[in-house]
């Protein structure tokens, strides 16, 4: 690696770790996708030595009394108290009962106490690595005041995350054969909105990301060099640890398994030996994750264990397969790609219809393009993309036929995409490189860096943070109105500053909000900045 790409993946990273800490720390609490189910698995595991819990217990008292008294996203977020107020009618408390609520401070033993009644540690259903580790750090923040755990919590996952920085240069390094695209995709999946909402929570996203990152580098690895067992074992070891975070990883076997059969097809002489670095890849990763899915198999019936899967276990894959025809699979397909292109948290923000499909023709394009590209173009470095990214879009659909037959819903969670976020977007530059007039190509990173950082900073500005410091509110249809100068509060940007404060730990003050905010904008337009002199050098 050049000097200069070393110096750029470091600003790269410090960009990145600057826009993370910032969504970290300004979203609300339980703001994220299912966070504090994420979060009461971990203080569960913590407080039981590392035990794993029955989904059927019950979340601490003070969990329970945080969410019938900090303001939760729109919906609720599966929060049946009545007590519990989201963003939009907590911003209608007066002053003096809003510091009421805010004020209330917890009894140090309900970090330890079930609640009589309430929610349930309903997240226990998923593999436990990350929870392990956040269990770990909890342990260090024991006796501190809720507000302080979770967002240590968030941070530790944000740094957690940012990893996938220098891993996904080194992958997509060997993908493109140069330095300069491979620094241009970090950027462009730095600038993702909805990536960093997906990481920058209590949730195992953060950990699957740098995972499934790691093992694509390592799979590349595997395509272009000789046999290696350590590296063959490494990529069990990978997969191992990924079912050991997410039940997603599992899409990434059919692909690994085309890739273990190309190998042995091309490669007729050293057959013996991948067959056997292959055994030794399986070998490790059952060692590694086979534990947690016969344990799932034995007392749910599922291998995954999650709660739609158990569900539907007397219907069967037949019976399931057979609902295929009844499943709306256009709007499924849009639930995904919205939700996979800005969702605004569990309070479901969105923006205007004709932004996304901006972004949908844009796509479509590009798989246009990777469909010309695949019928031009053997190297098998492309294949193993397009098969892992293919693998997972059928995970995808598998969720939505889940979904759809247990409740009733045509939908997915787009967010779980980000898992694959390298190969996604190597792949759609290459499909757009492929269609485009030649002149222009060099510019196709970079715009599309452009893009998602615009995006990013509208929503950020303009949507986000008016609905979470209640300048904007739900329209009865559900909808949100613009965010209009004359919306903006009386007090101005100390205002503004002071409710994003509201139940956060101490040490996020108004003033170190302020800061963060001004980091997370130097940084967003610093990717933009990077990825264009980028391209600009290399057409000089």
């Amino acid at each position: 690696m050049s000097r200069s790409s070393q110096s750029l993946i470091w600003l790269l990273w410090a960009c990145f770790a600057a826009r993370a800490l910032f969504y970290a720390s300004f979203l609300p609490l339980w703001e994220g996708y299912d966070e504090w189910g994420h979060f009461a698995f971990s203080q569960a595991l913590a407080e039981g030595g590392g035990r794993l819990p029955d989904p059927r217990d019950r979340i601490t008292r003070e969990l329970q009394a945080s969410l019938e008294t900090a303001p939760l996203p729109w919906g609720r977020a599966n929060v049946a108290s009545p007590a519990a107020l989201v963003h939009d009618d907590y911003w209608r408390l007066s002053e003096e009962q809003r510091r009421e609520r805010e004020g209330r401070t917890l009894p140090e033993a309900w970090q330890h106490e079930p609640a009589a009644q309430g929610e349930r540690v309903y997240e226990a259903l998923q593999p436990p690595l990350y929870y392990w580790m956040m269990a770990a750090v909890l342990q260090t923040a024991n006796g501190r005041p809720l507000a302080d755990r979770v967002y240590l919590l968030r941070w530790v996952s944000a740094g957690i995350a940012s990893l996938f920085i220098p891993l996904g240069f080194l992958a997509t390094r060997r993908f493109f054969g140069a330095e300069a695209p491979a620094l241009c995709v970090v950027a462009v999946a730095a600038a993702m909105p909805e990536l960093l909402l997906s990481v920058c929570r209590v949730g195992n996203e953060c950990l699957a990301v740098v995972l499934y990152t790691a093992l694509v580098g390592v799979a590349l690895a595997t395509v272009q060099e000789r046999p290696d067992l350590r590296r063959s074992a490494l990529l069990g070891v990978l997969l191992g640890l990924g079912l050991l975070t997410k039940a997603y990883f599992l899409t990434t076997i059919p692909a690994l398994v085309m890739l273990w059969a190309g190998l042995l097809w091309r490669r007729p002489h050293e057959r013996r030996t991948w067959l056997l670095h292959g055994l030794a890849a399986v070998a490790l990763a059952v060692a590694v994750a086979g534990w947690w899915y016969g344990r799932n198999r034995v007392m749910t019936g599922t291998w995954t264990g999650l709660s739609e899967a158990v569900m539907l276990r007397e219907l069967g894959l037949a019976g399931l397969l057979g609902r295929i025809p009844q499943v709306a699979w256009g709007r499924a397909l849009d639930s995904i790609l919205f939700s996979h292109l800005w969702f605004g948290g569990w309070s479901g923000l969105m923006v205007r219809s004709w932004v996304y499909h901006v972004f949908y023709a844009l796509a479509a394009l590009g798989a246009a393009g990777l469909a010309v590209h695949l019928g031009r173009e053997r190297r098998p470095e492309t294949w193993l993309l397009a098969g892992l990214y293919g693998s997972f879009w059928l995970g995808e659909a598998y969720n939505v036929l889940l979904i759809f037959v247990s409740k009733g819903v045509s939908a997915s969670m787009g967010w779980y995409l980000y898992a694959a976020v390298i190969p996604e977007v190597a792949l759609a530059a290459a499909g757009l490189a492929a269609i485009i007039p030649r002149q222009w190509r060099r510019w196709v990173l970079p715009a599309g860096a452009a893009l998602l950082a615009l995006l990013d900073l509208y929503t950020v500005n303009f949507v986000s943070i008016p609905y979470y410091t209640g300048l904007i509110a739900h329209r009865p249809d559900g909808s949100l109105p613009l965010m209009h100068p004359d919306r903006w509060p009386a007090g101005g940007l100390a205002t503004v500053l002071g409710r994003l404060a509201v139940n956060k730990p101490e040490f996020l003050s108004a003033a170190m909000i302020a800061v963060l905010w001004c980091s997370y904008l130097a940084a967003t337009i610093g990717l933009v900045v990077v990825c264009f002199r980028l391209e600009n050098g290399r057409a000089e």
